[in-house]
């Protein structure tokens, strides 16, 4: 396994294969989502349930990938009119994967105590600050930051191998379209869901 099959699995293995790990990892978030009182209410927008139920996390969720997933198949047919569904399928769900540890940074103790913690001084900034605190979230949004740009770029890198563009209009289309589609999604899942 080299650095290319790590950004961009699209190219090394087989797009059933795919398939069945990106539905298998769609479960996971719903069920991750459930334990944590996490949906996802577009893709790369993970948001707090008041009420948690199976239903009120899978529905938004499924919501979510579908939205992107059509889209981009309506945009990937736009571009390259070959473009196969299964590909788009598993540019989405793959690239999600690795969003789903988001829903999960909640439960992990120390890193909740160091929000309160953090929290607890933004409310009364005459006390010391709390470096060992500091360090933690800056070191947490590192970690954020890093699986948010790998999962971009797995998403980019999955699009760009089902429609086969190049050019950089074509480029700046898809930002502008999944931006969009991100943020109307959220919108719509928070109003209605």
């Amino acid at each position: 396994m080299n650095w290319k099959t790590i950004f961009n699995p699209f190219e090394r293995f087989d797009d059933k294969l795919l398939l069945v790990v990106g539905l298998l990892g769609t479960a996971l978030a719903i069920l991750t989502g459930y334990w944590t009182g996490n949906r996802f209410s577009s893709i790369y927008r993970i948001s707090r349930l008041d009420k948690v139920s199976l239903e009120a996390v899978a529905i938004p969720t499924l919501i979510s990938f579908a939205s992107a997933i059509i889209i981009l198949f309506i945009l990937g047919r736009i571009l390259n009119n070959k473009t196969r569904l299964i590909d788009i399928v598993n540019t989405v769900l793959i690239s999600q994967l690795v969003v789903i540890i988001f829903q999960v940074m909640d439960k992990i103790p120390f890193i909740k105590a160091t929000q309160t913690r953090m929290a607890s001084q933004r409310a009364h900034p005459s006390e010391a600050l709390p470096i060992w605190d500091l360090t933690i979230m800056i070191g947490t949004t590192s970690i954020i930051l890093i699986i948010l740009i790998y999962s971009i770029t797995i998403y980019y890198n999955g699009f760009k191998t089902a429609t086969n563009i190049k050019k950089w209009q074509h480029i700046a289309l898809f930002a502008a379209v999944s931006l969009l589609t991100t943020m109307i999604c959220q919108i719509l899942i928070s109003k209605y869901f």
